[in-house]
This record gives C-alpha cells, structure tokens and sequence, in this order.
C-alpha cells in the first residue's frame, strides 16, 4: 500500500520535506511532550511541510500535524518487515528531505529510514544501549558504565541483568546490538546531553555523527513571569512512580529535616502499588504527603508554582532530567543527585548532590528553603531556562536536518 500525497507535501514542492517517524503520537510523556513542542514550531515555518507516521497513534491531530499509524515493531517487540517495507513505500511516495527517527526501536524501520536523502535519529534513553533499558544493575541497584557487549554477558550472571544468565537476556541483548548497528549507519544522531554524546560515542557511533540538543521547556510556562513565592514549604516530585527515580530515597532524605522545619511533599505521578508503599512510609516517617496523580501540561505548572523547591532524586543515570528545566522555567530551583546529564544544567538555579547521599540532600533542600537564599536561586533558576527555549531548539534542529 502506497500512502496518500499529504495536501501540503503536493502544494508545498519547493519547501523542506521532513517525514517524523516516533513511537507514540499522543500526551502520554517528556518523549511525546518535548516532539510536540517541537513540531508545533516548525509547522509555524512557512518553508517546513511535515508527515508524521507513528508505531501506535492515539491522538492523530496530537502533534499539530496529521498522524497516521504503520505499526513497526516496539521495544522489546520482533522487528516488523512488513511494517519497514510500508514505511520505505512512505518514503518513495513523499519524498522527504530528512527523515527524523525519535524512539524507533525497530532496527528494519530504521534501516528502511536511509531511503530518505538524509536519516537523523533521536536518541532519548538508554535503550539502544542496554539489554535492561535502564543501565541499573537489578541486584545491586548500582549504574552501569560498561559498554553493551561481551560485559552485558557477564553481568547476566554475576549482577542478574535483563533475566540472568538465559535465553532470554541473549535474544534482548542481540535485538539491542542490531539496533545500535542501524542506528551507527544513520547521518547522525541527535541527543539531550554531553553524557548521552558520550555514551553513544563509546557504543560506536562517530563523535562527527552526534549532535547534543537539549530538550525545550513548555513554552506556555515561559511566557507568563513566575509565581511568588509560595507561602508553604512544599516539595515537589513529579515523574514515574518506580523506584529508579528515588522516591523512597526523597523521603527518607525529608526524614532528615527537624519536624519543625520539615517541608510538606507534593507526589505528581500516576499511582502504583509501589508509590502507595512509599506514601505509607513517608506517613510512618513524620513526612507530609499529597499525591496529586498524573498532571497535564497545565496541571504540573501548577503543581510547580505551589512548591518552593523541585526534588530530582533519581538514582538512575537521567539522560537529561527535562523536570528541572520545567521547574526553572517557573523560577523555581531544584535538589537533584548528580546523575547522568542532570550536572550539565543545574548551575546556580539549584544543587546537586553525590548520588544516594541522603543527608546532603536534605542539607541542599533546606539550604534552598532558606528565605534569604531562595530567591537567588529562583532568579537563576529562571534566567537558565530561558536557553531552552522551542524556538531556539527549532532553529538548531533546522540546521542539523537540513545542513545545505
């Protein structure tokens, strides 16, 4: 099946073509989030004509521009040629300049993508580079800095990575490594920090290939000045509700904080059964908790507003770590483990701490509630997130997808 000429790829001839293939096209998190920002500012570029296809299309008219489904194979799932061969139909069909490959998991999807006169792909994570997804060991909890290969075999067995020593954990490793090998023939790759550059560089792609674009922040949370200082001590977490991102390590962390001093904990997430063991704990703790539930674009801006202080608390090597700019976008500063690319931003708008050390996460938090301290920090916090904004990442996007 050829797919249809889309209205403005056939009356826009002249203009730059680019065909976005991503794995979800709808609000479902910082992945969709940050494409939607981007693409909405692109579609406002008179000389820019976008298709997007999408593994599994929720929301078709999500991302400003008509979505259509081609359900590729997804992450863990077996690689779909049928699907690699509509989506190399697509190509023929549009024509585009550039194809931009965000979250594509399936290797026959991103080798279908080289039809296009140029293939850039989006690496957001870890999982084009470890078996496990999150390069945490599982028995030990402790972060992988090996690159994949022979030492994923090793670690199957002596740190129970993916599955252990099975079957199962060889078949994950091999679909990785195929992965990865069509990523490295791509004409670049596109990542959020000098920490994921470095990471894809050690895992074969050429240092000349990889550009470093960071995220953008909401723009609506820009575009009003932030909230005053809010009246009560609150501390917000906001993120998945698993223990990677250090929940139980953050309220543990308040526990520290004298009961008069102590800071109330806004929770924003969708609830699990592991998060309700932590409010339970928290409660046995003497912590303050309120879980708000997952939030939408404007519920998290409020959220934010209503706290004082951003905790960051991930255990795991956050590629990025887009909370804390969307907290600085709101003149709020953060407490965060220093993980992955999270020192890349944090500057004077916050702290960051040695990973786990629960003390000195609670000496940052109540350094940043200090009344007389808070509000340099709120105005650092501000004046940073104004270098993430959609408009500049659109402009250096451009460049990257379409360099001539």
């Amino acid at each position: 099946m050829i797919d249809r000429l889309p209205a403005s790829f056939a009356a826009r001839r002249r203009t730059r073509k680019l065909l976005v293939l991503c794995d979800i096209v709808g609000a479902e998190g910082g992945t969709e989030s940050m494409l939607s920002r981007v693409l909405s500012e692109l579609n406002e570029r008179s000389n820019i004509a976008i298709a997007v296809r999408g593994r599994d299309v929720r929301d078709a008219t999500a991302f400003g521009v008509a979505a259509e489904e081609i359900a590729w194979g997804g992450d863990e799932e077996p690689s779909n040629v049928l699907a690699a061969v509509r989506v190399a139909e697509t190509i023929a069909a549009l024509r585009p300049d550039t194809v931009l490959l965000s979250s594509v998991f399936d290797p026959a999807v991103v080798r279908a993508a080289r039809r296009a006169p140029r293939a850039i792909a989006h690496v957001h994570d870890h999982r084009a580079f470890c078996p496990s997804g999150d390069r945490i060991y599982p028995q030990f909890r402790t972060m992988c800095s090996q690159k994949m290969g022979a030492a994923c075999v090793v670690n199957s067995l002596v740190r129970g990575c993916v599955e252990g020593p099975r079957r199962g954990t060889f078949r994950r490793l091999h679909a990785r490594q195929t992965l990865r090998d069509a990523l490295c023939r791509l004409d670049g790759i596109n990542v959020d920090s000098a920490f994921m550059a470095e990471l894809c560089e050690a895992n074969g792609i050429p240092l000349e290939r990889i550009a470093i674009l960071a995220p953008p922040v909401d723009p609506q949370a820009l575009a009003t000045p932030p909230a005053a200082m809010p009246p009560e001590r609150r501390v917000l977490f906001a993120g998945r509700l698993v223990r990677d991102k250090g929940l139980d390590s953050l309220v543990r962390a308040l526990a520290h904080i004298p009961k008069a001093s102590r800071p109330k904990l806004d929770v924003a997430g969708a609830p699990t059964r592991e998060s309700s063991a932590t409010v339970d704990a928290a409660r046995a703790q003497g912590v303050e908790i309120r879980v708000l539930g997952r939030q939408n674009d404007a519920g998290l801006v409020n959220a934010i507003d209503a706290a004082r202080v951003i905790a960051i608390p991930s255990l795991w090597p956050e590629p990025f770590g887009m909370m804390g700019i969307e907290a600085y976008a709101r003149g709020r500063p953060v407490v965060a483990y220093a993980v992955g690319g999270i020192p890349e931003w944090i500057g004077d708008g916050g702290i960051a701490v040695r990973r786990g050390d629960e003390a000195a996460f609670a000496r940052a938090i109540a350094d940043v509630l200090d009344e007389d301290r808070w509000a340099q920090f709120a105005t650092a916090a501000r004046r940073r997130a104004l270098h993430y904004t959609a408009r500049g990442h659109a402009d250096r996007l451009l460049a990257i997808l379409f360099p001539d």
